[in-house]
Formats: structure tokens, sequence, C-alpha cells
């Protein structure tokens, strides 16, 4: 997926093997959704070499699940905005549940699952302290903008700074350029994952989208390097 993975599991009973699990799923999903790869199911569907109908069931999945946050969204997600597929929007956050999934079927408590600065943690980082995720500041790279108090929740966060524009508005086809930084918490990480990138195409109606989804919290920074949030994201900050 062109990213870093970080799974870092504080229960006792914690193996090597469950953590490979997870790795070996990520890679699973990275052969079968990349786009950067010409033999995945994505890139032969863009190609033409694959039809729709005969795509992997896991694919079906996806795409239906793409088709749930379009309607959301209003289609400031839409993995076909450009005319060809690119489920990557929500494809990372997705990876990253089922790869939570394995720890939870293996009855960890205690994790912190981290792709690309997407987070999902469950239960605590040791001696019942709460996993705290910080909010990388836009600008000055050792340094974070806020620091989320994380249980049992997900993060996500999209962004300029390190891929530069590469989030357009789909009604209009432009750049999006009222934030520099959005980021999403709430229970779960394809929701988070999928907002985070919706609302980051929205402006500053964005934050007022969040702002609506029951249980989801949003903090945003501008090119001025202000930062504005909904009105409950206060209370999971340190």
């Amino acid at each position: 997926m062109g990213m870093p993975v970080t799974v870092d599991v504080r229960d006792d009973a914690a193996t090597a093997d469950a953590i490979e699990d997870v790795f070996a799923e990520l890679r699973a999903i990275d052969e079968l959704f990349s786009p950067f790869k010409e033999t995945s199911a994505v890139s032969r569907i863009n190609a033409g070499t694959l039809a729709l109908d005969d795509a992997p069931a896991l694919l079906s999945e996806v795409l239906a699940l793409c088709d749930r946050y379009r309607v959301l969204t209003s289609g400031y997600f839409d993995p076909w905005s450009d005319g060809r597929l690119d489920p990557s929007g929500l494809v990372k956050g997705w990876a990253l549940a089922r790869g939570a999934a394995i720890l939870d079927a293996r009855g960890y408590a205690n994790y912190f699952v981290d792709g690309a600065g997407d987070v999902r943690t469950r239960g605590s980082s040791g001696n019942g302290e709460v996993w705290r995720v910080g909010i990388r500041h836009p600008v000055e790279r050792d340094k974070v903008a806020r620091v989320v108090l994380a249980r049992d929740l997900a993060v996500a966060t999209s962004g300029t700074y390190e891929k530069g524009t590469h989030i357009y508005d789909p009604h209009t086809g432009r750049p999006a350029t009222e934030f520099v930084s959005f980021t999403v918490v709430g229970p779960d990480i394809v929701t988070a994952d999928v907002f985070a990138t919706a609302a980051f195409a929205m402006g500053q109606t964005g934050l007022s989208f969040v702002e609506a989804q029951a249980g989801y919290e949003a903090f945003a920074i501008t090119p001025e390097l202000d930062g504005i949030s909904t009105s409950g994201f206060d209370a999971l900050c340190v």
C-alpha cells in the first residue's frame, strides 16, 4: 500500500505469529487493491482486462462499501471520481480494520495498529495508560498539533503535507485547498478514514458534516495554521 504500518500489542500473551498474520492479511489486500501494481484486481479493471462482474468477492465487498459512503458523503467520496477505479481512500482503513479483527479474534485487548498515521487502538498502552495519538503539525515535523487520548478509538488524518495537493472536490474537479490537514476521530477506522478524505474535499462544510455524524469528531488545520474543531473534539484530547 506504499505506507509504513506499525502493529504494537501490549498483552502479555502476545505472540509473533499473531502479528505476522496481520501483516500477511495486509500484504494480501495490497496485492488485490493496489493501484500501483499491474497485477492487482483494481489495475486490471482499469486496464479493461477484468470485468466488474468477475471481480473477487472482497473487491465486490469494498465496492459496495464505497457506494454506501458515496451516498452518505453526497459524492465527496467517490472511488470513480476521475473515471478510474481507486478505492484507496477506503481500503486503507478497511485493511487496518481487518488487521485489528485478527488481533480481536486472538483475544488481545491492548493494541495499536497504525497505517501511515491512521490508527486503530484497543485498551491501553500498559499500566492502564490510555493510548496517546499525536496529530502531526503540518509544518514543524518534530511537533504535534494535538494529542488524542484514544481508548478503543480510530483516528484518521488526510493532509497535503506529505503528498502535496492530491485531494480534489469530485464535483468541480478542483483541488481542495481550504485545509492542509483534516483529522476524524470515532469508533470505526473505515468510517473515520473515509470521512477524513471526504470532509477535506468539502472544505469548511466538512466540519459541520462530521459534527452531524453521531460518535465522530474532527480537527482541521487551515493553510494559515489555525486549528478548527467540532464541539466535542477537545474532550478527547490531553
